[in-house]
């Protein structure tokens, strides 16, 4: 292991990674765009394409927090991410 390494700061870039990866591919400029209605189309989509299996149960958990501000607590990645989809599908606030 690299000096300096920590797993925290690992789990903080692979998370960045999620939010930055719906952002590009949903065509947000900033991160702040998932959270309004400026991006829930792209971003409906742009979750779509991602495998679940592309980040862990946490990092999408803590991505559908940080888009629609609600705390939950999912058993699986794919669990986390369909319920994203339903939450930018229905547009709920």
């Amino acid at each position: 292991m690299k000096a300096g390494y920590s797993g925290r700061e690992k789990d903080k870039n692979i998370r960045e990674g999620l939010l930055d990866r719906i952002a590009i591919e949903s065509g947000c400029m900033y991160l702040s765009d998932l959270r309004g209605s400026v991006g829930k189309i792209g971003c409906r989509f742009a979750v779509s394409e991602i495998p679940a299996t592309d980040y862990s149960e946490k990092i999408w958990q803590d991505a559908f927090y940080y888009i629609t501000g609600i705390e939950e607590n999912f058993n699986t990645a794919e669990q986390a991410k369909q319920r994203l989809l339903e939450y930018l599908k229905r547009g709920e606030k």
